[in-house]
């Protein structure tokens, strides 16, 4: 079971805290995204490893799925209570990054050193695989992250040199590809989060710091709030869809949460660099679920952090 580092109650709007344990504590001010509750989480032992998280994602049930870097899926409640774990068939060269819960029940893993998608059922059952090294239809180098849409296609972000997105039919099938190594409109390096949302892929394209749109037939549309009022992001690393139709990011080099409208401007910002509370080192994933809940793999402080709006 999880076990919580500290539990603020942030009862002003542009951040005051109390800590649950007793003592008083405060997070940076300056962030005008509206949190009312933060919680650190550290991450359960493996062996004399405390691993650090990478992907997330959440049912609809309200549980979270957590990738670590010690190769292990795991499940947690609301309450950080631990409800299954398993290991990826294989970790030793590396370990995945990116997650995806499927609508037909199947979870969809990134398995990204070994180049492959890795299906598993909710036990933690192997369903399939599929994927190879290359750079042809339904071959990757590096997958990063993988999104559904409302019609069962799923889309994968790689990169390594392919920097690209594929787009997959439910039963695997390669429908299309788009993408490319480059900074132009359309082109990526490292893209590492994606969000399909209303007909529109948003992906994170981490060193270019931007957020991109295309259709999802992968045509381009837009860099997210254009050219004169883009959001101002360092090192982009994952994307989520919250309840509302905005889109979050997480800055891996920002050490921030970032709040957008779907037109680009941005709502709002927490965090900062460092170990404390309302603080990040490298955070590399996130999640949101339906009623607007923030967790964020706080990668380099090795730990889960709650924020509740």
């Amino acid at each position: 079971m999880l076990r919580p580092e500290s539990h603020l109650s942030l009862l002003v709007a542009m951040i005051a805290a109390v800590a649950f344990s007793g003592c008083d504590a405060s997070v940076p001010v300056g962030s005008m995204l509206n949190v009312e509750q933060v919680r650190n989480w550290s991450m359960p032992a493996a062996g004399a490893k405390i691993p650090a998280p990478r992907g997330l994602a959440f049912d609809s049930n309200g549980d979270l799925f957590v990738l670590d870097d010690a190769g292990r899926v795991l499940v947690f409640d609301a309450d950080g209570k631990v409800l299954q774990q398993w290991f990826m068939p294989d970790y030793d060269i590396g370990k995945p990054e990116g997650i995806c819960l499927f609508q037909d029940g199947r979870i969809g893993i990134a398995d990204t050193h070994y180049h492959r998608v890795v299906f598993f059922d909710r036990g933690g059952k192997v369903l399939s695989m599929h994927g190879e090294y290359g750079s042809g239809p339904g071959q990757f180098v590096y997958l990063s992250a993988i999104t559904q849409d409302s019609s069962g296609n799923y889309y994968v972000c790689e990169y390594g040199g392919n920097d690209r997105i594929q787009k997959f039919d439910v039963s695997g099938k390669c429908l299309a590809s788009f993408g490319g190594f480059g900074t132009d409109d359309g082109q990526f390096q490292r893209p590492m989060g994606i969000v399909w949302n209303d007909g529109l892929i948003y992906v994170a394209d981490a060193i270019n710091n931007r957020i991109q749109v295309f259709r999802d037939n992968g045509r381009f549309v837009r860099i997210l709030g254009g050219e004169v009022d883009a959001p101002r992001l360092h090192y982009p690393y994952d994307l989520a869809g919250g309840p509302d139709g905005d889109v979050f990011a997480i800055e891996y080099g920002g050490n921030r949460v970032t709040r957008l409208n779907l037109q680009g401007h941005t709502l709002g910002t927490f965090g900062s660099t460092g170990h404390g509370v309302g603080e990040f080192s490298t955070p590399w994933g996130l999640a949101v679920d339906s009623n607007g809940r923030i967790v964020v793999a706080d990668t380099g402080n090795r730990r889960l952090v709650e924020l509740q709006r």
